[in-house]
């Protein structure tokens, strides 16, 4: 059974990040910043992909789906069942080898210089300001992904580690969550059955935009 959950608890995790936007502008010159509040984001963001991926893999073996590395994840029938977890390697393995997301984009609709409304501006005819929050999965050898490794310091000493929470690894950990997302919701995206809220910090550049079913709805292709 599907989780109802998923784009609710991302909306907040967005609310959240916006909220610091009146404080700190989303710009390069400020990435490097870091606060108490931002490790608190990004330690919730970086727990919810790590949930987010672990059902949407799990999902996706129960309905019948084959992913083409699975043989390379020891205990894979374990871990889909429930009895061990997947870890951010397995994600790597499994998600990259499915949907090379070390290539998908996002535009970051909040950046300073390059700012758009969803209200007022189509996906596909915008000044745009895009990231690539995987763009280390496709590196050889394997060397991980900088907000997901600050993630990890910080659950072993948050008080020590805590400078690494900057707005930068924030930033790119929802960019991340909100491409899962798409992934694990993607009939829901591709027919405008989300609320228009969702992508107030981000639109997807690895779908072809095709239209709006009304004035506050996109739909992908």
């Amino acid at each position: 059974m599907k989780s109802n959950l998923d784009i609710p608890y991302y909306l907040e995790l967005q609310r959240r990040m916006q909220d610091i936007f009146r404080y700190v502008s989303c710009h390069e010159r400020n990435f490097g910043t870091y606060s108490i509040i931002l490790e608190s984001l990004l330690v919730d963001s970086c727990s919810f992909f790590d949930s987010l991926c672990q059902t949407f893999i799990r999902e996706r073996v129960r309905s019948g789906n084959i992913f083409k590395r699975e043989d390379e994840i020891k205990d894979f029938e374990d871990k889909v069942s429930g009895d061990e977890d997947f870890n951010f390697g397995h994600y790597r393995t499994l998600l990259e080898g499915e949907y090379l997301l070390s290539s998908r984009e996002v535009t970051l609709n909040v950046y300073e210089d390059a700012f758009v409304n969803p209200l007022h501006s189509l996906p596909d005819k915008q000044s745009r300001y895009d990231i690539t929050p995987f763009k280390e999965w496709a590196v050889v050898p394997v060397i991980e992904s900088p907000w997901w490794s600050s993630f990890t310091s910080l659950k072993h000493d948050r008080i020590t580690n805590f400078r690494q929470a900057t707005l930068k690894n924030v930033i790119f950990s929802l960019s991340a969550v909100f491409i899962v997302l798409t992934l694990s919701k993607q009939t829901e995206f591709k027919t405008a059955v989300v609320p228009l809220e969702v992508y107030d910090l981000f639109f997807p550049q690895y779908w072809k935009f095709s239209g709006r079913s009304s004035i506050a709805t996109f739909m992908w292709s």
